[in-house]
């Protein structure tokens, strides 16, 4: 019985990888972005938002230096514009909301040390759908937050293919 699951998964893996399946991994950055400084424009005194951090954190995962001093970095990721929100999208005969839309929009823009942009502001988002169920209104927040902070991630990790593929 071992030899035939062993068997059944060496099969397995001889399809995927015969079909070009790979595993995401680490992203190589180009050489110009192995010292950057990631820069919100959120109001001064007001702490980062989600994507600026998860951005860092990203970064730092994947062999880049993230500086706290601007005058270090070989490059700058200015987050320009970032934010989430909700609006109603289905409710019942009662009029009580049922489902909402949630989007996290953002825009960017990278510059090299000495002045150059790499890439010009661009602008991204996500969205998610999130069903209203009047028997857990905490839960129905925990889960708004965990997806704010789900898509704020996949925008960090759009920005680190996109440096990838400027580097290619």
């Amino acid at each position: 019985m071992r030899r035939i699951v062993l068997g059944g998964l060496g099969l397995w893996m001889l399809l995927l990888g015969g079909c070009g399946f790979q595993l995401r991994g680490w992203i190589q950055l180009p050489p110009e972005l192995s010292a950057v400084y990631v820069q919100s424009q959120t109001a001064i005194g007001t702490p980062p938002g989600a994507l600026s951090r998860k951005l860092r954190l990203l970064l730092a995962g994947n062999g880049a230096t993230v500086t706290r001093d601007p005058a270090q970095a070989k490059a700058t990721i200015t987050i320009l514009r970032e934010g989430s929100g909700r609006r109603v999208v289905a409710t019942d005969r009662f009029d009580v909301k049922r489902q909402y839309f949630l989007a996290y929009d953002a825009s960017y823009q990278v510059t090299l040390a000495n002045g150059k942009t790499l890439i010009p502001p661009e602008g991204l988002s996500a969205n998610r759908t999130l069903l209203f169920d009047e028997n857990q209104v905490l839960g129905f927040e925990a889960a708004q937050e965990a997806l704010v902070d789900s898509m704020a991630e996949d925008l960090a990790w759009q920005i680190l293919r996109r440096l990838q593929a400027v580097g290619s």
